[in-house]
């Protein structure tokens, strides 16, 4: 998933065009549009956010947006399933059977922080689609369905591991485990300038990303430790 700010890979707009069967007569053109869909959509929601503030910022008309992406709905869930799948290609991206369980979960756990702590346009539009009873994707939205990968394919395999060699609670589930991460990572990206302004309130307290992440990986290892 591009970083804060970047625009779109070229196979992102071949995608993009693909998708609704249209000649790629100006790529650059595409590209403005989607990186300008992606500051909206992060800063005002799909209900907030207009077919006109987007063709402001990409400075293009009307008529060129609905002409390779249809609508606003349609632009929206292309740019979410475009973040879903390179969300599961990054957080999936390490060997995490060379690692010992409780590594193995480190690393799934570092990986998760750092997709949507350095991406904050499409945690953003996560967050604010979840809200919304997924009402403008659908709930077979692809964000469902590699969510649901992660968990059975590459978090599951890392439970089933530490609890097979005793370093897991026998009683571990994946589903209930994913989902305290989650919340977790999502907590930090929605509610770090409160966390930021309260613990500046305590000297020598001060919660950074990295400390929330180190802490947050540390109560979830002691949590599904198996006790002695």
């Amino acid at each position: 998933m591009p970083a804060s700010g970047e625009c779109p890979s070229d196979s992102a707009v071949a995608s993009a065009v693909a998708t609704r069967g249209r000649r790629t007569s100006n790529a650059t053109t595409i590209a403005d549009i989607l990186c300008a869909a992606k500051e909206e959509f992060a800063s005002h929601g799909f209900d907030g956010t207009t077919v006109d503030a987007i063709c402001r910022r990409a400075k293009v008309s009307k008529q060129l947006l609905y002409y390779y992406f249809g609508s606003k709905s349609d632009l929206y869930t292309l740019i979410l399933k475009e973040a879903a799948d390179n969300t599961s290609q990054f957080i999936g991206c390490t060997d995490y059977h060379a690692l010992p369980p409780e590594a193995a979960l480190k690393q799934f756990m570092t990986n998760f922080f750092r997709e949507f702590v350095e991406r904050p346009q499409i945690a953003q539009m996560t967050i604010d689609e979840a809200q919304h009873n997924f009402v403008h994707v659908g709930k077979a939205s692809p964000l469902a369905t590699v969510l649901r990968t992660l968990i059975d394919e590459v978090l599951g395999q890392i439970v089933a591991r530490g609890r097979s060699d005793g370093s897991f609670r026998a009683d571990l589930e994946p589903d209930r485990l994913f989902w305290i991460i989650y919340s977790l990572v999502t907590t930090w990206f929605a509610h770090s300038p409160m966390i930021l302004l309260v613990s500046r309130t305590r000297e020598g307290a001060e919660m950074d990303a990295a400390a929330w992440r180190a802490n947050s990986i540390d109560f979830v290892l002691a949590a599904i430790s198996r006790k002695p």
